[in-house]
């Protein structure tokens, strides 16, 4: 099989990566394989969108390589590959354990808001009306009564998601090695590979409009666990060495015992998928971003629709909200498991979103 690889690389890569893997997380890949041949997007811009734009394949690129190169390419890919995977399946364990802590709390009946609020308080309208139903919120009748319900291991949605936030940090991490070792002062201007060399994942992947920021978050998700692993807060992986320009190469911890089996893709009749977990909804906004988004919005986005939080995403990111699709969202008790419609029961399900901010959370956007 070593062989066969060797002698036809970039034929083996082609087909695989076609039938098996999402266009955005196989764009991705291509551009990291590119970029280890020194074949790196035009500018700064278009290595932002990466993800979303059409190119050619990788390995009509490499073509012209020698065949023994182009191997070696291919394998580091497959390297990288099962990396990230197993990045990707432990930060899904992590999430999966940390969500299950959720006590939320049931709304019973709202609180009084102080009359004084609106008037004596300076800032926008929208900041205001938030400040009210956040203060009915914190006085409100309520019992914490709720137990997250376990639905198992990753869906193939959660799974493909994650996967693809691991790899835009991964594209981002090579963009900037080579950036800082000088690969890319041939194709890029210098004030765009001194801007690419101060930013983070955060600043990176940022887009002009919020309502898209939900892969934005979903990258920051994947780089938050990072974090947590190569500061040694999380013990559930360890990093077995720390590249700052490539995600480390980590392991399970001894006695770890890893779900990391693969989902397959679900097949769904007319109108079943009810939870949005085909992969048309892939890449696509999660239910969970559209909620948030529709219960704090300060654009007018939707007309009518009373704010009930203005909180910023990241408050819940740390749960794997923006990974998670709608039926473990339904099972952890955040949104109602017989409708489809993001509105109904706002109220209630709004306030299980606020009754599980913690103190610093709270202190934080106060």
């Amino acid at each position: 099989m070593g062989r066969v690889l060797d002698k036809y690389p970039l034929e083996i890569v082609e087909v695989v990566l076609e039938v098996t893997v999402p266009v955005q997380t196989r764009r991705l890949m291509g551009a990291v394989l590119k970029a280890r041949f020194s074949r790196f997007p035009a500018s700064l811009s278009e290595a932002q969108k990466v993800a979303q734009t059409d190119s050619p394949a990788a390995t009509d690129e490499m073509r012209s390589s020698r065949l023994d190169r182009a191997a070696a390419g291919v394998r580091s890919l497959l390297a990288t590959a099962e990396n990230v995977h197993t990045w990707s399946h432990a930060c899904l364990e992590h999430l999966i354990r940390k969500s299950m802590e959720l006590r939320p709390s049931t709304l019973i009946k709202k609180g009084t808001a102080c009359t004084t609020t609106i008037n004596n308080k300076t800032g926008s309208m929208e900041a205001q009306i938030g400040r009210i139903r956040r203060e009915e919120f914190e006085k409100a009748e309520s019992c914490k009564d709720y137990l997250p319900q376990y639905t198992g291991p990753p869906s193939w949605a959660e799974e493909q998601r994650m996967i693809k936030a691991f790899w835009r940090l991964q594209f981002f991490l090579e963009l900037q090695d080579a950036g800082n070792k000088g690969r890319l002062g041939t194709c890029w201007p210098g004030q765009e590979v001194d801007v690419l060399s101060k930013s983070s994942p955060d600043g990176f992947y940022d887009v002009p409009k919020p309502y898209y920021n939900f892969e934005r978050e979903q990258t920051l998700t994947a780089c938050d666990f990072f974090g947590a692993v190569t500061s040694g807060s999380i013990t559930l992986v360890e990093a077995v060495h720390d590249n700052a320009y490539r995600l480390p190469t980590i392991r399970w911890i001894e006695g770890t015992v890893p779900r990391c089996f693969c989902a397959e893709p679900p097949s769904f009749g007319f109108n079943e998928d009810i939870f949005y977990q085909g992969p048309e909804n892939l890449d696509r906004m999660p239910m969970s971003y559209l909620f948030h988004h529709a219960m704090s919005t300060t654009d007018g986005w939707l007309d009518g629709c009373p704010l009930t939080l203005v909180f910023p995403f990241q408050c819940w990111r740390k749960y794997g909200f923006a990974i998670w699709d709608d039926k473990r969202m339904a099972d952890l008790g955040m949104r109602d498991p017989r409708g489809r419609s993001i509105m109904k029961k706002y109220i209630s399900y709004s306030f299980r979103w606020f009754s599980i901010l913690t103190e610093e959370d709270l202190r934080d956007v106060r």
